[in-house]
């Protein structure tokens, strides 16, 4: 990606379109350099089962008033972040 002519763009948005340029430069870089995905779909999904039941029933616990611990707390989210760890390596 060439960089970007600011000349004929109005002194309030060259800010904007310069950052707007960096990140198309960033998102191409990293489509072109992208890494080999760790797991397929269907190892993250089998990844991920234990920790959705994790996240159903602290929910469940919640919908129907149970207090929920710290413990379950702490556990619930972790099992939200490993979600979204194996889901951004999942689609890459």
């Amino acid at each position: 990606m060439t960089g970007v002519d600011l000349a004929d763009v109005d002194v309030q948005r060259r800010a904007d379109v310069a950052l707007d340029h960096i990140n198309a430069s960033r998102q191409q870089h990293h489509r072109e350099h992208r890494r080999p995905r760790a797991l397929s779909a269907r190892e993250a999904l089998a990844a991920l089962q234990a920790e959705a039941g994790i996240v159903w029933i602290v929910g469940m616990d919640v919908c129907g008033g149970v207090e929920v611990s710290d413990d379950d707390w702490q556990r619930f989210n972790i099992a939200l972040q490993r979600i979204d760890t194996l889901v951004q390596e999942a689609m890459g």
